[in-house]
């Protein structure tokens, strides 16, 4: 079951899903790993972007 956008429905069936109530859909292995990559990627990036912009700002002083 998908919902296109975050409705009070959807927050529902998250609620059960917790509860146990309802079972979640199998998934793929592969796409769980393939999440934690694009994840890990992702922040590995972000944090070399912000080392690159504080890099800039710290320019040598000349007197």
């Amino acid at each position: 079951m998908r919902f296109g956008r975050l409705t009070p429905g959807y927050f529902r069936m998250l609620e059960m899903q917790v509860s146990g109530e309802l079972k979640a859909e199998p998934r793929n292995k592969l796409v769980g790993a393939l999440a934690t990559l694009l994840a890990v990627f992702g922040l590995g990036l972000s944090f070399y972007s912000v080392r690159q912009l504080v890099d800039q700002g710290k320019s040598p002083k000349t007197p």
